[in-house]
């Protein structure tokens, strides 16, 4: 523990490698908070974490509230991030032919059908006299702009900027430090 500085244990001190966090995650309650689909997760969020808070004094005096106040934050915004995390993957493999591909719209027209359809129901009519379609296309400036869009969200910022409030906002060495002069200590 760094106890020449803080009144309180660093984030390295708590948690010094990722198998140490993912072992400490695993045998809480909130284990499966972003572990189920892709436990290697667990390790990134550790890695991630450590780049951003490895050095700072974590709040709390009591190290096991300071574990679960991250297990809680992890449960909160653990799955979404994970989530987004996939499906920010997905958008990044899109081919130029996918990113390109419009919505379609499919419009049915029934005369005199033998079933009277209810105002409030989405159930679809078994009969149509015509039918009408829209394909879209979109040009490559507009696909390719929606993409840039999509891939200027940073999942990852935010999630970790959650974990803020397991760490001291004031960060100074807190023990009194005390000097010995030694010219004065031999006139005594």
């Amino acid at each position: 523990m760094n106890s020449l500085q803080y009144n309180t244990p660093l984030f390295t001190d708590v948690w010094n490698s990722a198998e140490s966090f993912k072992t400490d995650l695993q045998a809480s309650p909130f284990a499966n908070s972003i572990s189920a689909s892709d436990p290697d997760n667990v390790s990134l969020l550790y890695y991630l974490l450590y780049a951003r808070y490895g050095n700072n004094p974590i709040a709390n005096t009591d190290i096991n509230q300071f574990k679960y106040k991250m297990y809680s934050v992890i449960f909160q915004y653990g799955p979404t991030w994970q989530k987004r995390l996939e499906i920010q993957d997905k958008v990044r493999a899109l081919t130029e032919e996918d990113i390109m591909t419009g919505g379609k719209a499919i419009y049915n027209q029934a005369l005199n059908p033998s079933i009277e359809p209810g105002t409030s129901s989405l159930e679809e009519l078994d009969y149509i006299n015509a039918q009408n379609t829209t394909n879209y296309k979109k040009s490559k400036l507009e696909a390719y702009s929606i993409l840039t869009d999509l891939l200027k969200t940073d999942v990852t910022e935010a999630f970790i900027g959650k974990f803020k409030i397991c760490f001291k906002t004031f960060v100074m060495p807190e023990k009194v430090l005390w000097y010995v002069d030694d010219d004065e200590s031999e006139g005594n």
